[in-house]
């Protein structure tokens, strides 16, 4: 990690309390930086006295130098929003593939578009939001991108009747009584735009496509994936339906309010009560929060669902379509017992790790140090099986010749090949 000191005066040091920190500067300290003049024609700056602001933020965010409204500006209705957790969780969780054609739904500032430009010939991007296409085009431009079109309009309308190889969505997923934020509230009563998003996505889908949406949903506790199952059936698409969490009423209420509790103090009570009547209108008891991951195959196709932890969550294309592949050769099994015919091999990147209360071993966990960073205990005769699956020989020969534990250790064998923790044949 390289640190460097912001020397005054410097054009860096005057960018970085600019655009990123939006720090109120002397006109004379800019103008000694830059041409001023042409950052107030492009817009990028406005005047107060003798002194300029940024009228927008620049975020690096890896390569990529992101510009967005700035953080004080969400009064405005079609505020953009910057880089946030769900668009990092969402870019983490696409796959990276060579595809033909790509679409971004509600776009934003542009990062998964940016994102998907550098695989994909082509992307589509789209957005109701005037000002968030104008902020995507501003960014195409600030990284060079060239293949990218943008298109204005309601979710999938833009693109009504074609078809795509990769589709990302993060729609305005809050469930919420509010219609103040383009990027937040889509207006929709409960969690119906996550579930029409769900549904109509697999019509933009060539087979072989793969669709990663952000979504939220209301449930019962204990039952998260009860209403997200419906959703998927019968679409024409494998899907694997991933749990990030979920919170109580008052808890998502809160959470979404935090600026008028902090700006508006004496309007959070009156807030907080009208999102809470509308969830109790709707039943609501929890809202979860996860993201699903389809692909367009012809075919009985098969729905998974998993619990995913986002603070071990790294970048997860090779984790995911390594996931996909295995899923469909688990589905294609007549017998469990073909496994024994099959040669195993551990993923490189993991790590096993033990507990032991004085010398007596308590516990024994296998983590994934990539993708979607499982953990996952194993038994005392599955963590002695592990370290002997190299992909030199079928399952059969690495198991004791008895009946009674070859069957017993299928079903932990299956579990670690669905979680992918395992490959069939050789390590790569």
């Amino acid at each position: 990690m390289h640190e460097r000191r912001l020397e005054p005066g410097e054009p860096f040091t005057v960018a970085v309390r600019l655009f990123l920190l939006g720090a109120e500067l002397p006109a004379a300290d800019a103008e000694a930086a830059f041409d001023l003049d042409q950052l107030l024609r492009l817009g990028w700056l406005e005047t107060s006295g003798d002194a300029v602001r940024a009228t927008l933020k620049l975020v690096p965010h890896g390569d990529l130098l992101l510009a967005s409204d700035r953080d004080d500006g969400g009064t405005d209705a079609n505020w953009v929003a910057g880089i946030h957790p769900p668009s990092v969780t969402l870019a983490k969780l696409t796959g990276r593939r060579p595809v033909t054609r790509a679409l971004d739904t509600g776009t934003g500032n542009g990062i998964q578009a940016l994102l998907a430009s550098r695989h994909a010939e082509t992307v589509t991007a789209t957005d109701v939001n005037p000002r968030a296409l104008d902020f995507a085009r501003l960014n195409a431009v600030l990284n060079g991108v060239e293949n990218l079109e943008l298109r204005e309009g309601s979710y999938f309308e833009p693109v009504e009747g074609e078809r795509f190889d990769l589709l990302t969505c993060n729609p305005p997923y809050v469930i919420s009584p509010e219609s103040r934020y383009a990027f937040r509230d889509s207006g929709l009563p409960g969690d119906t735009v996550s579930r029409v998003v769900i549904e109509q996505a697999p019509e933009l889908l060539d087979e072989g496509g793969f669709a990663h949406i952000l979504v939220s949903w209301a449930h019962r506790p204990g039952d998260w994936w009860g209403p997200l199952e419906p959703w998927v059936e019968g679409r024409g698409c494998d899907a694997w339906l991933l749990y990030f969490g979920s919170d109580d009423p008052v808890t998502h209420a809160s959470e979404w309010l935090k600026p008028v509790a902090r700006d508006e103090p004496e309007a959070f009570a009156g807030r907080l009560d009208e999102w809470l009547d509308y969830l109790r209108g709707f039943g609501i008891e929890a809202i979860g929060h996860g993201a699903v991951i389809l692909r367009r195959r012809r075919g009985r196709n098969w729905t998974r669902r998993d619990r995913v932890n986002l603070e071990r969550l790294e970048q997860a294309s090779d984790h995911i379509l390594r996931v996909f592949h295995t899923q469909d050769y688990l589905e294609s099994l007549d017998d469990e017992r073909l496994l024994l015919d099959e040669t195993f091999a551990l993923v490189e990147h993991h790590h096993l790790e033990e507990t032991r209360k004085r010398r007596d071993l308590e516990a024994t966990v296998l983590s994934l140090d990539e993708g979607l960073g499982f953990r996952t205990a194993l038994d005392e005769h599955t963590a002695q099986l592990v370290p002997l699956l190299d992909g030199t020989r079928p399952l059969r020969d690495v198991l004791p010749q008895d009946k009674g534990v070859q069957s017993a250790a299928l079903p932990a064998v299956r579990r670690l090949l669905e979680l992918g923790f395992l490959v069939r044949g050789a390590p790569e």
